[in-house]
């Protein structure tokens, strides 16, 4: 009886399993993104030039791709943002959607400003069908940056080692990951994160460090991935259960 009872939860475990890996498989969707973007003019010591032309319907406000500060100084501190505008593949991997370039000048006194909008739009379509957009942004990142004292001994943290560090704290609105609907109807998740990090160091929470005296770049990354359905976790469930049951049987 026992050994009837094991092989029926074995069937059952593996039957289960094997029927969703079995279903018919549909066409994955495939999707591309664009991305616009820039600063808005926020900061009254800054300059802002070439103006972003944004796809319609793009954010309200004009944004710019390009800003500098402390007119005193030359060259200035500056920023610049370049973005993926020509429709591009969405895939499970991360991809970089835009990047913010620094180029941290020099400068003998320490300079605070904020807060300063970064303001995108980033879409992403369905090629299935033929359809149009099936998901549009324009949260903004806010920053606030901060010129620290170029002294030997630094008033804070300095992972990156220069004389000294100077740092962007920002809120990740624009960086929380969206749901979307297909046109075949299955549910999509896209997340978005910071990456490919050069002369600048993330403390993984809400600051980005960048190396006095030189240029530095960050990458925003997204990528897509497929929230289960229902009845495919259901079967699932049923075959772990049916599994997990004859492992014990099997104990007993």
């Amino acid at each position: 009886m026992k050994f009837k009872t094991l092989r029926q939860a074995l069937t059952i475990g593996a039957v289960a399993v094997a029927s969703v890996y079995a279903m018919p498989a549909s066409a994955v969707p495939s999707f591309t993104f664009t991305e616009y973007g820039g600063f808005e003019a926020d900061v009254a010591i800054a300059t802002y030039v070439n103006p972003v032309v944004v796809g319609a319907p793009g954010p309200s406000t004009v944004t710019y791709s390009d800003m500098n500060w402390h007119n005193s100084f030359t060259p200035k501190s500056s920023m610049n943002l370049t973005t993926v505008t020509a429709p591009t593949a969405l895939i499970g991997a991360w991809t970089s959607i835009s990047t913010l370039t620094h180029n941290n000048i020099i400068i003998p006194t320490a300079t605070n400003w904020g807060p300063q909008d970064i303001n995108a739009r980033f879409r992403v379509t369905d090629s299935d069908g033929g359809a149009a957009l099936v998901l549009d942004s324009e949260d903004a990142i806010t920053i606030m940056f901060t010129e620290t004292p170029n002294a030997l001994i630094c008033p804070g943290p300095n992972p990156l080692g220069s004389v000294c560090d100077d740092y962007f704290s920002f809120t990740a609105i624009g960086l929380d990951s969206i749901g979307f609907t297909a046109n075949d109807g299955s549910k999509w998740i896209v997340d978005f994160q910071l990456g490919n990090l050069v002369n600048a160091f993330f403390d993984g929470v809400n600051t980005v460090y960048t190396a006095e005296a030189n240029t530095s770049h960050l990458d925003v990354q997204a990528r897509v991935r497929q929230v289960p359905e229902p009845a495919t976790l259901l079967l699932t469930g049923l075959g772990l259960l049916g599994l997990g049951f004859s492992a014990r049987r099997k104990q007993a």
